[in-house]
């Protein structure tokens, strides 16, 4: 299942450090972020963390926020150092941007060991399932993950 959220990428220029991309999640503000020495490293980069933090999140049973509207979203306001007075993040404004960053969650949920399981559905959806040539597992699976995401 495709699941995004609004990321931050900050291309910086602080001293000291090597240029490169920045990124940080402000949806998950009290998680460190990742980084990338280009844009397709730093997408790349993001995804996966993206992928690592949403499975440790689910595994633990905890509530994932909804995804922040992209269009509600600064590099200044949401600049997740703002309020650190001991570290600046500096950063080139003109090269910096947010971006959705896309991870396909079923690559980073745990044990793909299938464990068998009988259900019962109305004959219906049986019929109909077939017609369309579903993958019961499958369906079910993607709608137990859709069910968490609150999607």
């Amino acid at each position: 299942m495709l699941v995004s959220y609004p990321a931050l990428f900050y291309l910086e220029t602080s001293e000291g450090y090597d240029s490169g991309f920045s990124v940080f999640f402000p949806d998950f503000p009290e998680m460190a972020g990742t980084s990338g020495s280009d844009i397709p490293e730093a997408l790349e980069n993001a995804s996966d963390y993206l992928g690592i933090l949403l499975a440790a999140e689910i595994e633990e049973d905890r509530t994932l926020p909804e995804p922040s509207l992209i269009s509600s979203l600064s590099l200044i306001e949401n600049n997740p150092f703002k309020s650190d007075s001991e570290f600046i993040l500096e950063y080139d404004s003109e090269k910096s941007f947010i971006s959705m960053v896309a991870v396909d969650l079923t690559e980073y949920l745990g044990s793909e060991e299938p464990v068998k399981k009988t259900l019962t559905i109305p004959k219906w959806a049986d019929k109909l399932g077939k017609e369309m040539h579903l993958n019961f597992s499958k369906t079910l699976t993607e709608a137990i993950v859709r069910e968490k995401l609150g999607a």
